[in-house]
C-alpha cells in the first residue's frame, strides 16, 4: 500500500519549484516519497490546478506523463 498523500505530492512540488521550468515525471518523485508512481501521477492531475505557488502542466505524454513545473509569476 502506497503511503503517500496529496499533502506531501504538494510539498515536494512546491520545494523542487523553481524560476526555470523543471520537467518530470511520477516515478521520479516517488523514489524519495515512499509511494507508487501510480499515486503520484493521480495526485498530480489533481493538483494541477490547485496550486498557487507553482505552475504545474502536463507537458508530453510517450512512455508516461511529462510534468512541467516552475513557480507562478506573481
Amino acid at each position: 500500500m502506497s503511503k503517500i498523500s496529496r499533502r506531501t505530492v504538494r510539498k515536494y512540488l512546491v520545494k523542487t519549484a523553481s524560476t526555470e521550468p523543471t520537467y518530470l515525471r511520477a516515478r521520479e518523485i516517488t523514489g524519495g516519497l515512499n509511494g507508487s508512481p501510480k499515486a503520484v501521477a493521480q495526485y498530480l492531475s489533481h493538483l494541477q490546478y490547485g496550486l498557487s505557488v507553482v505552475s504545474l502542466e502536463q507537458w508530453g505524454h510517450s512512455q508516461s506523463m511529462t510534468w512541467r513545473l516552475e513557480v507562478n509569476d506573481s
